[in-house]
């Protein structure tokens, strides 16, 4: 259900929000518990998250999360976090991998927008064709949804000089996880070294619109959104990590176009 702030303007302005997490329990890889994920929501909660998205995957062939089950979570965490977090507001949504039909089924609503907007969360396998991610991009705008398409730097057709220009010409937005800006699994890896590069870069040229934590639990993809952004704010200034943490964010929740 979507939840509209009652703070001052100058207070909502500093509301963090989290368009991509795991946090609903039992519904997919993430979170297993209501209290495991009471967890997560605080881990957040005290790095200045308000606004959280709830994206539970969906894909034809493993999760096939309904909304009426997604509701459901959503009132019970809703009632679970109420007291300890009253300022956080919880959206529900759906983090979908693509597939023929997606449209029609957002219509009918047996698929779930980011927030009750025209923003949709879309995934696709690392391996994915930049034909189908045209093809889906162009379906979803077509039908009249703003695509978001999530943790872009998973998928190496991207790299391709000019291909997130030509996304964003199109009208699709680009999400990257902040754990991407700052984390190496280890700090001796080359190729993650030149993956932390690239996202970095791509950050700063101005292609990412959302920064979500695609959190799954306390420690495994943990809401860790604090040292990002203090590398943002040292890097690209105070405007842009407001601005990705906070303004594009609020845009979906309001549903207006960026």
């Amino acid at each position: 259900m979507l939840q509209k702030s009652q703070e001052e303007p100058k207070k909502k302005e500093q509301r963090i929000s989290d368009i991509h997490t795991h946090v609903l329990p039992g519904l997919d890889d993430g979170s297993k518990s209501i209290s495991a994920s009471v967890r997560m929501l605080r881990k957040s909660y005290r790095q200045g998250v308000r606004n959280v998205i709830a994206t539970p995957h969906y894909t034809v062939y493993h999760w096939r999360t309904k909304p009426e089950q997604i509701q459901r979570l959503m009132e019970q965490m809703a009632k679970a976090v109420q007291k300890e977090m009253p300022e956080l507001r919880l959206y529900s949504g759906q983090e979908i991998q693509y597939f023929e039909g997606m449209a029609d089924m957002l219509q009918r609503g047996e698929l779930l927008t980011l927030a009750g907007s025209h923003y949709v969360l879309v995934e696709f396998l690392p391996q994915s064709q930049w034909s189908q991610i045209q093809n889906a991009v162009r379906e979803l705008l077509l039908a009249g949804y703003f695509p978001v398409l999530a943790h872009i730097e998973r998928y190496q057709c991207l790299r391709k000089t000019g291909r997130l220009t030509e996304l964003q010409r199109e009208g699709a937005y680009l999400q990257m996880n902040y754990g991407s800006l700052i984390k190496l699994r280890n700090v001796w890896n080359l190729r993650e070294r030149l993956e932390r590069r690239w996202c970095r870069k791509v950050l700063l040229a101005g292609y990412i619109s959302f920064l979500g934590t695609d959190m799954h639990g306390v420690h495994h993809r943990a809401p860790d959104s604090d040292r990002a952004l203090a590398w943002i704010r040292k890097k690209g200034g105070d405007t842009l990590a407001r601005q990705l943490s906070v303004e594009n964010p609020e845009k979906i929740i309001l549903d207006e176009r960026l």
